[in-house]
């Protein structure tokens, strides 16, 4: 009785195994004609330009004011390199879209999944999916470009304030 019960269990497991690898699979080709993978990618890309901009303001504004030495001023690029750096995520974009995938996946059955892979594989979902990608990159680029006058401005007050106080302060070099 005790081995049927078994078997009948790791049939059971085996089976729930094969369905939750059908489902993941349904997931991930319904990511895959969404293009979310893709979008995950070029956001990453989006935001280490916008951090490698941010860097460079900084370090830009950091010599402007100090007007350092040809050594110090390496010093401070080196600096710079290594902010950038600690600024980088800790993850990738295969390791963000399985978390997309676990999150966004739950909020659909099976049948729900399958009617999305539809969808999102006809021509008109495709040509949806390529459109919006574009029109996000191109959106993406023009806030950035509109957001860097207030991002080098808000720099460079930082840095009048640092230096006002830097004085005020009479700090020990």
């Amino acid at each position: 009785m005790r081995k049927i019960a078994l078997i009948a269990f790791l049939l059971a497991s085996i089976g729930v195994q094969a369905a939750e690898d059908t489902r993941g699979a349904k997931i991930y080709q319904l990511l895959e004609a969404q293009g979310i993978q893709a979008t995950f990618d070029e956001q990453m890309r989006l935001r280490e330009e916008h951090s490698k901009r941010s860097v460079q303001i900084m370090i830009d504004e950091t010599v402007k004011r100090l007007k350092p030495n040809a050594s110090f001023k390496k010093k401070f690029n080196q600096a710079a390199e290594e902010l950038f750096a600690s600024l980088q995520p800790p993850w990738t974009t295969d390791e963000v879209t399985t978390i997309w995938a676990n999150i966004y996946g739950n909020k659909f059955s099976d049948e729900e999944l399958d009617q999305l892979v539809a969808f999102y594989t006809s021509p008109v979902a495709r040509k949806e999916t390529v459109a919006g990608r574009a029109s996000l990159m191109e959106f993406s680029q023009y806030l950035a470009n509109q957001y860097e006058p207030y991002q080098r401005r808000a720099i460079q007050q930082y840095a009048e304030k640092m230096q006002s106080l830097g004085k005020e302060c009479r700090c020990k070099k």
